[in-house]
């Protein structure tokens, strides 16, 4: 018998395959072949956008789609439609969008485990495909049948809303084996019989019973229900099973039972209670996850479960769905979920009184910075409600605390708020809530008019005479007076107040205040008078008189040298008894480094340890960060300061004071301040002794020194290092840090071809864990845009689509993202965009200037001189004056450039126009600056003068001259302040 022959292995067969293949002919007919049907594949699209855009087909494509329809259920192989399929047919009738956690209170909420139809049609690729040759247009009868209803009326019971599901599900393990939850081939005739194969199994508890009842179900809600609503008959099926599988302890399976039910539409109040939705409910949000909170899976199938669609307004009140309602509300608030409104209103009048509940909620609302909701459920809910003492007391507190945090906003709404309502008790307010809403709404628009105005109101409607403490709205008037220089306005507030209290002559913050205005006005001697009664007042009071002269320093530190401030605050705390404390030392500090006066600082230094004043490690990090950051003191300088604060008090040094002279060393590495790598890397703060070790192997969980580790590795051009240290950390149990995350998003980026999925998978589970990712955001945006290398309409596509996808995730994007683009609108000479991008950033940023940013002047300016828009130039011109950069050299040479631009342009009244705008615009800072030298420099010589006067009195010379000359330049440099105005005697010379 001959040998058998030998079989050629794979490598072999492969290696002949492409001999026979690779030849030129053959390749080029490969080609050819690929090229006919790409080109087949763009003619297909192209028919396919036609037939879209004309509509005179739409009618057809709807009948044609109706026949299809019935062609599939009334025949007798019936042909499943691919969900693609079906989606496309049925655009108009059906939706199935993206998951998103932001519903409508109509929308319902998803399935616990709803799995898309695409994942379920597990049929071959001939299944799903129709035959298309069929020509009629008309709509054909419904076809009517015993067993199943028309599809002319499932098509009419099923509204978009009822086949909408949004927003995540709950994944858990399954029961069964999801290739057996495939669409079945069987006509839709056989529900009754699964209905009593269900029934029988249930029945007869035999083992794996459950498993295929559960198989059962669910084959055929994906089926036979895929496109309509459960009929009473299924849904006491679903109870049945979901009662089964809690009577085993399958809570996962009872979820998704009653999940599928509620997400199939609108339930009778009995049939959804008959699943016994509390025990499933309670078991979701008894789930724990890695950081040991519920996770936001099983709070999103909680809440799609408690937020069931009912026919008709639910009566039934059940206990235990309150806490359950409470315990929603806060969860989907500390993810950042709009369904805790929608949870609020199910339950806003059950089982308490609606104002008990709609204070709470506001309190919450505060608790998770949520202040825009705050504000607005007092205003429209609260306001109109009969609270408790106890809950009004706490719930209005939190709502003037949410005004302040939203900087003013809703101020005048909220007082008037209070007016209307009916207050607990004796209906009194508050007087701290009458100030504090004044003060806010000040500090918002820093118009005194409009202040004035809101309290002409407050009087108008009585709301003093409901106040125990009446005296102190009118003494805040009399502080915004003095603030806003209106001195004669806070001559009546003064007036106004004494004559109703005479008791507040004797008011410490009231003469602070006084004290404030003559500060102003540049009576120092009159301060002293003022400070010298009210020594004689304080008592019990000193907090209040140390913050009357810190008010006063401030003022005095603006406008005078480091060592007159030293001068006059060792004269107040000699001799008029104001005490050291935090903030004095602070600003004296801070004085000193913003002259680099190093000598100066430490013997600064000394003076407060030898006062008694504790020199520790907060208050030294304090000023070590505001000389690097603010007043950018060398590594030296700072090393100086450093160690003087060691020789004082050998524990005011921590953790984060070793981080910012590590950081400024590293700046100094870098080159800013010229010094040599070489030597900087030979100091006492090395890269080894800058972070601890474990920090650069990620086997630490301290946030601060991985970031550190992470900022040097990135600026060692190492960012897979980075990225590493970050995972690794996060891996050991690093709590949450946004600025880590920041650093990681960058370094991802850095790192490879593919670093923006990887960085978008970080913000993305960072976001999911209820981190801050902002500034990851902002880091990412402005990187991709950077870099991107397209045209103009491309990179406004690209814009459009980074906004689109943050803000379908919910994350809110800075403004300085959002003036970043306008600036690369204005690049790409798109300047509408860039005006509508600064317009967005101003809203979202609460601002109420165009000067909020230099970067957004430079934009405007440049998009309203290129298109020559008059009336947009005049607008930023007129907000200059009330900016805070009405003085800035940059902002300055904005204009200068945009003038010369403007000069460019071809003669005309617009061009004039536009020029004698700008050059307005260029004097007024021109002339604010001026100012601000001018005053500079006659600091400047007075200091001379003083010094030259001392050291001719040292030497000597000529002292009662030298007196006299003092006081005749006194007398002419005064000027009437507050206090003299205020005297009977002034006002009758007057």
């Amino acid at each position: 018998m001959p040998p058998p022959l030998p079989v050629p292995s794979k490598a072999a067969i492969h290696a002949l395959r492409g001999i026979a293949f690779g030849t030129s002919c053959a390749i080029g007919a490969i080609i050819e072949d690929r090229r006919r049907k790409i080109n087949t594949l763009r003619t297909a699209l192209s028919n396919k956008e036609k037939l879209r855009s004309s509509k005179q087909y739409h009618g057809m494509a709807e009948g044609y789609a109706l026949q299809l329809d019935e062609a599939v259920v009334a025949g007798d192989v019936p042909h499943w439609l691919h969900p693609d399929d079906w989606a496309e047919r049925h655009r108009d009738s059906y939706s199935f969008e993206a998951c998103s956690p932001r519903n409508s209170p109509e929308d319902t909420f998803p399935s616990a485990d709803y799995t898309s139809p695409s994942a379920l049609n597990d049929v071959p690729e001939s299944s799903s495909s129709l035959i298309t040759t069929q020509t009629e247009t008309s709509i054909p009868p419904p076809v009517q049948n015993n067993g199943t209803p028309s599809l002319d009326s499932i098509r009419r019971a099923n509204t978009p809303s009822q086949t909408r599901f949004n927003g995540p599900a709950f994944k858990t393990a399954r029961s069964f084996r999801p290739g057996q939850g495939a669409v079945s081939t069987k006509p839709p005739d056989y529900l009754d019989e699964s209905i009593t194969k269900i029934t029988s199994i249930l029945a007869s508890r035999e083992d794996g019973g459950l498993d295929r009842a559960l198989e059962i179900f669910f084959e055929t809600s994906r089926s036979y229900y895929s496109f309509k609503r459960f009929d009473e008959k299924w849904i006491t099926v679903s109870a049945q099973i979901s009662k089964a599988c809690q009577a085993e302890d399958r809570w996962d399976d009872a979820n998704k039972v009653l999940a599928t039910t509620v997400s199939a539409g609108p339930l009778d109040e009995s049939q959804f209670y008959a699943h016994e939705p509390v025990l499933i409910i309670q078991f979701l949000l008894r789930q724990k996850g890695e950081d040991g909170r519920c996770p936001p899976e099983a709070i999103s199938a909680a809440t799609h479960i408690f937020l069931a669609t009912f026919k008709e307004k639910p009566q039934m009140k059940i206990p235990e769905l309150l806490e359950i309602a409470r315990q929603l509300f806060s969860q989907n608030l500390l993810l950042n979920n709009p369904c805790a409104r929608n949870v609020y209103w199910r339950v806003v009048g059950f089982g308490e009184t609606p104002a008990s509940f709609t204070g709470w909620a506001i309190r919450e609302f505060y608790k998770y910075a949520d202040y825009k909701n705050a504000v607005r459920y007092f205003t429209l809910n609260y306001s109109k409600m009969e609270p408790s003492e106890e809950c009004y007391d706490a719930t209005v507190t939190c709502v003037v605390h949410s005004v302040e945090g939203l900087k003013g906003l809703k101020a005048r709404n909220v007082l008037l708020s209070l007016e209307r309502m009916k207050r607990p008790g004796n209906g009194f307010l508050r007087s701290e809530w009458v100030m504090r809403l004044l003060q806010a709404h000040y500090r918002r628009h820093e118009d005194f008019v409009s202040a004035k105005a809101l309290f002409e109101e407050i009087l108008s409607l009585g709301l003093l005479d409901l106040i125990k403490y009446p005296q102190g709205p009118y003494r805040t008037m009399v502080e915004i007076s003095v603030k806003a220089e209106e001195h004669d306005a806070a001559r009546s507030y003064y007036k106004t107040l004494i004559q109703k209290y005479p008791d507040m002559t004797s008011d410490i913050p009231l003469r602070g205040f006084r004290a404030l205005a003559l500060a102003k006005a540049g009576d120092w001697d009159g301060v002293l008078e003022a400070f010298t009664e009210m020594q004689a007042l304080k008592h019990a009071q000193d907090q209040l008189y140390d913050d009357a002269f810190v008010m006063v320093l401030k003022v005095y530190a603006d406008n005078h040298a480091a060592a007159e401030v030293r001068d006059f605050l060792s004269k107040y705390t000699n001799d008029l008894g104001v005490r050291m404390h935090r903030y004095i030392v602070t600003l004296v500090a801070n004085k000193y480094g913003q002259c680099h006066d190093i000598p100066g600082f430490i013997s600064w230094l000394e003076y407060c340890s030898e006062a008694g004043f504790a020199l520790d490690s907060g208050f030294c990090n304090s000023v070590l960060y505001n000389c690097l950051a603010k007043f950018g003191l060398s590594y030296n300088e700072l090393r100086a300061l450093y160690a003087a604060m060691r020789r004082l008090n050998p524990e005011c040094a921590d953790d984060v004071t070793r981080r910012i002279m590590s950081q400024a060393e590293l700046t100094t590495v870098n080159g800013v301040n010229g010094v040599n790598a070489s030597k900087a890397n030979q100091s006492p703060y090395a890269r080894t002794n800058k972070v601890k070790k474990l920090a650069y192997k990620g086997r630490t969980a301290g946030s601060r020194d991985i970031y550190e580790a992470m900022n040097q590795e990135l600026n060692s051009g190492q960012p897979a290092a980075a990225y590493r240290i970050y995972k690794r950390a996060l891996g050991f149990g690093m709590p949450p840090c946004r600025h880590c995350l920041r650093l990681a998003v960058l370094a991802s980026l850095r790192s490879n071809q593919n670093g923006d999925a990887s960085a978008m998978n970080l913000i993305r589970r960072a976001h999911e864990r209820g981190e801050d990712v902002t500034s990851a955001v902002s880091q990412f945006i402005k990187y991709q845009l950077d870099h991107i290398r397209a045209n103009a309409g491309d990179v406004l596509l690209e814009m459009r689509n980074l906004i689109s996808i943050f803000e379908s995730l919910h994350i809110l994007i800075d403004t300085t993202v959002l003036t970043h683009m306008a600036e690369i609108c204005t690049n790409l000479c798109r300047f509408d965009k860039a005006i509508s991008l600064c317009a967005l950033a101003k809203d979202k940023g609460g601002f109420s200037n165009l000067y909020f940013s230099r970067q957004s002047v430079k934009v405007l300016l440049m998009a309203y001189a290129r298109l020559q828009d008059v009336g947009g130039m005049r607008e930023l011109a007129d907000h200059l004056p009330t900016g805070q950069f009405a003085a800035d050299k940059t902002v300055l040479e904005y204009l200068r450039m945009t003038r010369r631009t403007v000069r460019k342009f071809s003669p005309g009244a617009i061009a004039d126009e536009l020029l004698n705008i700008l050059t307005d615009t260029i004097d007024v800072v021109r002339r604010r600056r001026l100012e601000i030298r001018t005053g500079g420099k006659m600091i400047a010589q007075e200091t001379l003068r003083i010094v030259q006067d001392a050291v001719a009195n040292m030497e000597g010379g000529n002292i009662a001259k030298a007196s006299e000359s003092d006081a005749q330049e006194g007398d002419e440099h005064s000027s009437p302040g507050i206090s003299d105005t205020l005297s009977p005697a002034s006002a009758e010379a007057s």
